[in-house]
């Protein structure tokens, strides 16, 4: 008894140990990420304010260029010391953004003494973090000074302000058009590719992978084709010109830019979701064909009755991923879109929390985001059932 269980001890204490690497990494890079973002939802965290006044100087070389005062000439460090308007070179000349509160503290506490006998002695030739040199020498009031960054509670604020926010719900619209469009074009596609392949005696694998390269090549590198494809000069518009057809702007017209990207995505999609579909294919019992094919049913029909209704689970697994995706569209869009009135909702997280810094509010975004998300997987996961029962 004691054996068996100090057996199944061993194993489970194996089995942990062999998963842990992929354990931590779920933890630290999936399950923390998810609920500091839902804490900083409720938040105005601004991630530049962790980076304030953290600028890199050589305090040799700014001295010298701003006060013309060479550390190799100093002689009397102690009158300097006294003399020497310390907030004054850290606010005007180092530009470092300093409160009154701060200013007085540096005044009252700043070691000048060691700090001009550390530049005579080199030790401040190089370069070096401002705000953390500055607090060597400011002993125990350091901390007081440079009080580490922690965002203010705002509440729903941030939740409120989307519904007068236009360019959230513009990137909103942009993304439910194109998981709508994308989704149920790349699913009607990817089952014809399946089942085109399903029928093929030869070439099949040619075809597999014809269609399945372009889902597993960089969505960086196709972006940088299609980019070539879609220019007012590029190959699109040079095929449309033999035809009479005036050159498009494809990318820089709001009427055509997301078409264009959803076409690109329905291409690069279509063929991965082709071998899901062809792998429902194989499972589906060829006796059923057979009598279909025995009582004369048109093709069409034994489609429609036989095929599809089998494939459900797949359509489920497909609408599903497929909207996900869709929602959460970044890099095409990114590489693609310049103007702001096509980009999607994850462009636009991505847009508020790099470019403004307002990461409390892109976090709101985020959390509505994957409330969207997780309400329309559910929705579809009851209205389109997996099986015929």
């Amino acid at each position: 008894m004691r054996s068996g269980l100090r057996t199944r001890l061993q194993e489970a204490l194996y089995g942990y140990l062999f998963t842990l690497p992929v354990i931590v990494g779920v933890l630290v890079f999936t399950i923390i990420p998810i609920f500091r973002t839902f804490y900083f939802s409720a938040t105005d965290y601004n991630p530049l304010e962790t980076q304030k006044n953290r600028m890199t100087v050589n305090i040799q070389d700014e001295l010298l260029l701003n006060r013309d005062l060479d550390a190799q000439q100093i002689t009397d460090i102690q009158s300097l010391a006294a003399s020497f308007d310390m907030v004054s070179f850290l606010a005007d000349d180092l530009l470092l953004e300093l409160t009154d509160s701060q200013k007085k503290l540096i005044e009252t506490h700043f070691n000048k003494t060691a700090f001009f006998t550390d530049l005579v002695q080199g030790k401040l030739n190089e370069n070096r973090d401002l705000q953390s040199l500055i607090a060597t020498y400011m002993g125990s009031h350091a901390k007081e000074l440079f009080p580490a960054y922690r965002p203010i509670f705002t509440g729903i604020k941030n939740y409120y302000r989307m519904i007068g926010d236009q360019y959230f719900w513009i990137s909103l619209w942009n993304a439910v058009q194109f998981a709508l469009v994308v989704v149920t074009l790349q699913t009607i596609l990817a089952i014809l590719l399946a089942v085109a392949a399903n029928s093929m005696t030869g070439g099949v694998q040619i075809f597999k992978i014809i269609y399945f390269i372009p889902s597993i090549t960089s969505s960086s590198a196709i972006s940088m084709i299609f980019l070539m494809i879609y220019f007012k000069t590029g190959l699109l518009n040079q095929l449309l010109g033999t035809f009479g057809f005036e050159p498009v702007d494809w990318l820089n017209n709001p009427a055509t830019a997301l078409p264009a990207v959803m076409a690109m995505n329905i291409w690069t999609t279509a063929g991965y979701f082709m071998i899901t579909f062809l792998a429902g294919l194989k499972g589906i019992p060829a006796e059923l064909y057979e009598s279909a094919e025995i009582e004369g049913a048109p093709a069409g029909t034994v489609f429609w009755k036989i095929t599809v209704p089998l494939l459900r689970p797949q359509v489920l697994y497909v609408i599903v991923m497929g909207t996900i995706g869709c929602l959460q569209v970044f890099d095409q869009i990114y590489y693609l879109i310049p103007n702001l009135r096509n980009r999607t909702i994850a462009y636009y997280i991505y847009h508020v929390g790099f470019k403004y810094g307002e990461m409390g509010y892109a976090s709101a975004i985020a959390v509505v985001l994957f409330a969207i998300i997780l309400a329309i997987t559910m929705l579809q996961r009851k209205f389109i059932k997996e099986s015929l029962v």
